[in-house]
């Protein structure tokens, strides 16, 4: 059983690692401690029920996770007198570790949350780094907190029987991890090593970074990379892209970017097409609406309306660019890349 610890602004969150670990939070002192109340995806409820009896189950994939549902778990907690002494779990996938990690940083101001996550991408992304959120009619992620939990169980287990799909949408994070952070662990993937035994050297990446940068104000910002692209083509396909073959896309659509100004040499954006490829993801887009250009727009990490990128100098590396790790681009690139796409290298169909 391998164990991390991530302390930024003085949480201590403990990360376990094992094949069967998720019930040891059963017999924690925190739970011992509190009213238990657990938040699950409908593919994990029987899981779920052996946590505790009062289980919410949060269906309908990334469309569920709104306000509105938000504030129906709000009340249906205080319906059945859950306090302070609350703690709630969220197992599932991303979509229910962001929006249990949001209900438990507001729910009575705070309360304990511990986060299961049962897909490879919230394994490897989306339960790590405190990051928490609801999407709006406006775009992805726009109304959440920085809440870390007590603790993360990553259990194996849970990946024995997810479908292939939902792994190739945990890849995309871990390619990520391998062009930003950690060219070993790209090189591993380009070799066909196993991504599964890959899961804690890209969670230690993450916490890497979040420990240097805990609330994004400039470091942190290249965990967005290919997320500005593919939040947005998320956004104009009403959530019908998958997270993770976006973020392979915007992986593809940003290293290209970086090739176009004169950063990334051409032979590494070759490179990197060529092992998306090799994995078969489907890299086929529609062309851009004004969806997309609205959630551009709002991105997060944009500035006056106008969005900023993280981009690669080399296979491993971001540019800092003063510090800021991420920068405006030209619309004329941007559209030069979405052409790229739909009309370059990438637009053979799937094999």
């Amino acid at each position: 059983m391998a164990k991390l610890e991530l302390h930024p602004n003085s949480v201590r969150t403990h990360i376990v690692f094992a094949h069967g670990c998720f019930k040891e939070v059963v017999t924690s002192e925190l739970a011992r401690e509190r009213k238990v109340a657990v938040v699950a995806d409908p593919a994990v409820v029987e899981a779920a029920k052996e946590l505790s009896e009062h289980v919410f189950v949060l269906s309908g994939g990334e469309a569920s996770k709104t306000r509105e549902n938000k504030q129906l778990l709000e009340d249906e907690l205080l319906k059945r007198g859950f306090g302070r002494d609350t703690l709630l779990i969220g197992i599932g996938g991303g979509v229910v570790t962001d929006m249990t990690a949001f209900l438990a940083s507001t729910y009575m101001r705070g309360v304990p949350l511990v986060l299961i996550p049962t897909t490879l991408l919230a394994m490897v992304d989306a339960s790590l780094g405190g990051k928490t959120a609801v999407d709006t009619p406006f775009g992805k992620n726009l109304i959440g907190s920085f809440y870390h939990p007590r603790t993360i169980y990553i259990d194996f287990d849970f990946l024995k029987s997810l479908p292939k799909k939902e792994k190739l949408n945990g890849l995309a994070e871990m390619l990520k991890y391998g062009l930003i952070w950690k060219k070993e662990i790209w090189d591993q993937l380009k070799n066909r090593t196993d991504p599964e035994s890959l899961i804690e050297a890209c969670a230690s990446s993450k916490i890497s970074i979040v420990k240097e940068d805990p609330e994004e104000k400039g470091l942190r910002r290249i965990l967005n990379f290919g997320h500005t692209i593919g939040h947005a083509l998320e956004y104009q396909s009403h959530y019908k892209i998958p997270h993770g073959e976006a973020v392979a896309i915007g992986c593809l659509a940003e290293s290209h970017m970086s090739m176009e100004l004169g950063y990334l040499p051409k032979q590494s954006l070759e490179e990197i097409v060529g092992v998306f490829k090799a994995y078969k993801f489907p890299l086929k887009i529609a062309p851009p609406a004004n969806r997309f250009w609205e959630a551009l727009a709002i991105d997060k990490k944009g500035i006056k309306n106008e969005a900023r990128f993280v981009l690669l100098d080399e296979i491993g590396h971001c540019l800092p660019f003063d510090g800021h790790y991420c920068r405006t681009v030209p619309k004329h690139i941007i559209e030069q890349t979405l052409h790229w796409i739909q009309h370059g290298p990438l637009s053979h169909p799937a094999s």
